[in-house]
């Protein structure tokens, strides 16, 4: 089960949109395949229809499965034969974990010093124990469905740098990375904010893997503006240790419209994006595969 994980800090880049047909074209290739949506936008559990009110708080999510209401089995729901979803939920917007002392524990400690001392002490030492601590549920959670048989689960993240991400990036003990792009500073100011997390998460956690296959451009216009910078992304991709993707994913309002009527790229439609993200595809199980 390889985990997969699409991410940048900044948002509009098209992170959903890579989710979602990539993992649409490994369910068509006979590839059993898990989204996870733990995006508080909740974008991708909207497109598929998922979600009908973003403020939904009892159907399963990602939240309930975070918090420890729900084992995560109890929160997949099937799309297709090899394709299931987690969705979001806009709770994730203020979730960072359990804290490490509630108002309550401090009431129930009142007038004994050394008792909260010793409880705050636990639990600072539960929260660095891989067993237990609420960075690494994600993992805990996806080893206990080990046996349902999916090749890959893919993360549709938020766009920030936040504990949720931490989450993500160490949700198995190696996790590939797609950063999708705009060729423009901001995007790479994005990527090199991403590059110091990753490393921090690294430094703290000597055993995790993380692989970055690549950084795919998107939304691409062709432009002199857009060329220059694509030096510039290669440099940045080059300084975290990956590459661009070769493919490069033109602007199209397709994308947009099939969001918006929730419909998938791939029926009935012929635009030229479809063509790019094949190649990207292509190039995916290439570089995942050769690790």
């Amino acid at each position: 089960m390889r985990t997969v994980a699409i991410v940048n800090q900044k948002g509009g880049v098209g992170k959903t949109t890579v989710c979602r047909t990539l993992s649409h074209m490994l369910a068509e290739n006979n590839k059993r395949v898990l989204v996870i949506d733990v995006d508080p936008q909740q974008t991708l559990s909207l497109s598929l229809g998922i979600v009908k009110n973003r403020f939904d708080e009892q159907t399963p999510s990602m939240y309930h499965v975070l918090t420890g209401e729900l084992p995560i089995e109890q929160a997949i729901i099937n799309i297709s034969d090899n394709l299931s979803i987690i969705r979001s939920d806009y709770r994730l917007y203020s979730y960072s974990g359990k804290p490490l002392i509630s108002m309550e524990d401090v009431s129930a400690f009142d007038g004994d010093p050394t008792g909260l001392y010793n409880y705050i002490m636990n639990g600072y030492k539960n929260q660095l124990d891989p067993d237990s601590d609420d960075r690494h549920r994600i993992r805990r959670e996806l080893s206990r469905i080990s046996q349902y048989g999916f090749d890959y689960v893919i993360f549709d993240t938020s766009p920030d740098l936040g504990w949720l991400l931490t989450s993500v990036l160490l949700a198995s003990p190696v996790v590939n990375v797609i950063i999708p792009a705009f060729a423009e500073e901001s995007s790479r100011e994005a990527i090199l904010a991403l590059n110091r997390s990753i490393k921090t998460i690294l430094a703290n956690d000597l055993s995790q893997k993380i692989n970055i296959l690549g950084v795919l451009i998107s939304k691409y216009e062709n432009n002199n503006l857009s060329k220059n910078y694509l030096k510039f992304m290669a440099q940045t991709a080059n300084a975290m240790g990956t590459t661009l993707f070769n493919t490069i994913i033109p602007k199209s309002v397709a994308v947009p419209e099939a969001m918006a009527l929730k419909m998938d790229l791939f029926e009935g439609r012929k635009v030229r994006v479809l063509d790019a993200y094949k190649d990207f595809y292509n190039e995916f199980l290439n570089r995942i595969e050769n690790i």
